[in-house]
């Protein structure tokens, strides 16, 4: 996800739950690197060390994957959790009272308290290997649709655009998934239609 408040519906508003939500690590790349521009000096260095943990991060869940593993191993987890908190908490505090143009809060301090508000989701990925670190696909997923606006025009129903966002993103959740779109295209015709698997979380016991 981009950071967009509306998404935390998500966790509330379905049935099944979901396991949970991905902020895209490359939105916060984006953020922390115009943080990292900004100063006094070198003060907001922070938001670089904050990207640098989420690295490592995703280089030992990319290994432990490639090993056949399911999970990192909890030391390791706690110890980069551990940085990326001290690192955010550094943010904020040194932060707190700098004014900036505008609505008074510094970027760096909206960045910081946005990370530590967020964390665990922006740790998901960490915990769940089936979760990608990035929104890189969702937004591969909607070029289709800004190429045929920019070359074809709009198109001429609301019910043809419905109908033609509900195949495309059909056919990329398929694709994503291993199949080929002509083997989507395929089983769906012959009325066996492939259907992802919803990560689900047990409700707890009353």
């Amino acid at each position: 996800m981009d950071g967009f408040g509306g998404y935390q519906r998500l966790l509330t508003c379905q049935k099944p739950v979901l396991a949970g939500i991905q902020q895209c690590c490359q939105h916060i790349f984006r953020r922390a690197k115009q943080v990292s521009k900004l100063g006094p000096g070198g003060l907001q260095s922070w938001a670089k060390k904050v990207t640098d943990v989420l690295k490592e991060a995703h280089t030992a869940v990319e290994a432990a994957k490639a090993r056949g593993e399911d999970a990192l191993d909890p030391g390791l987890l706690a110890g980069l959790r551990s940085r990326y908190d001290a690192t955010v908490e550094f943010g904020i505090i040194h932060n707190r009272l700098r004014d900036w143009d505008g609505d008074g809060n510094h970027p760096g301090y909206k960045l910081a308290t946005w990370l530590k508000i967020y964390a665990d989701q922006v740790w998901t990925f960490s915990r769940h290997f089936t979760v990608d670190w990035t929104s890189n696909a969702a937004e591969r997923g909607i070029k289709p649709a800004k190429r045929h606006q920019a070359v074809s025009g709009y198109w001429q129903t609301d019910k043809t655009l419905d109908r033609w966002c509900v195949n495309q993103s059909y056919l990329i959740s398929a694709r994503n998934h291993g199949l080929s779109v002509q083997e989507a295209i395929t089983l769906a015709v012959a009325g066996n239609p492939w259907l992802p698997q919803v990560a689900l979380v047990t409700p707890a016991a009353a």
